[in-house]
């Protein structure tokens, strides 16, 4: 094995270093040029959302009953990162996990079952428990505030610009 030193460029994707800064970009322009001329789709002309924000991407599942289940799946990787940092030695406070759904909040604080929570698999509620026993705390995030929306959902560009500020990603390089 032999070192070629710093890459520039790996699966299509090309990669630039600020190293003075600590800043690194990567962009795919290439890749989806590729992709864009395969579907004859290169002359196509750009927007800056391809969805409508008002259009919802499935109806099948109630907002509710999906961000509830989100909210369980994501409270199972929060407690798995604080017993891995705990392992490692290092000291843990209380863990605050953020939902833009109130109705999820409020379903996921509430342990009794009925007609709202009869349709969601069981394995799902195990985030009651967790919340009894002071594992970690749900507390709502305004969607304003909410940095996650740009990866599930379709947003105007001026909000696009705010996620990603806060997500601290910059601007590409020109």
């Amino acid at each position: 094995m032999k070192d070629l030193g710093p890459t520039s460029q790996i699966l299509d994707i090309k990669i630039s270093r600020d190293r003075t800064n600590e800043k690194l970009w990567l962009s795919q322009e290439s890749y989806i040029e590729k992709v864009l001329d395969k579907f004859n789709m290169g002359k196509a002309k750009p927007v800056s959302s391809p969805l409508g924000s008002h259009l919802k991407l499935s109806s099948k599942q109630s907002p509710s009953k999906a961000e509830y289940i989100a909210i369980t799946e994501t409270s199972k990787e929060l407690l798995w990162m604080k017993k891995f940092l705990q392992e490692l030695g290092l000291q843990q406070e209380m863990y605050l996990l953020y939902c833009d759904s109130q109705s999820s909040i409020h379903l996921s604080k509430n342990p009794t079952f009925h007609s709202r929570s009869k349709h969601i698999d069981v394995r799902y509620h195990w985030i009651r428990d967790a919340l009894e026993i002071k594992l970690f705390c749900v507390e709502k995030i305004h969607t304003d505030e909410n940095g996650s929306d740009m990866m599930t959902k379709p947003i105007p560009t001026e909000n696009l610009q705010v996620c990603r500020k806060q997500a601290g990603l910059v601007e590409p390089l020109t």
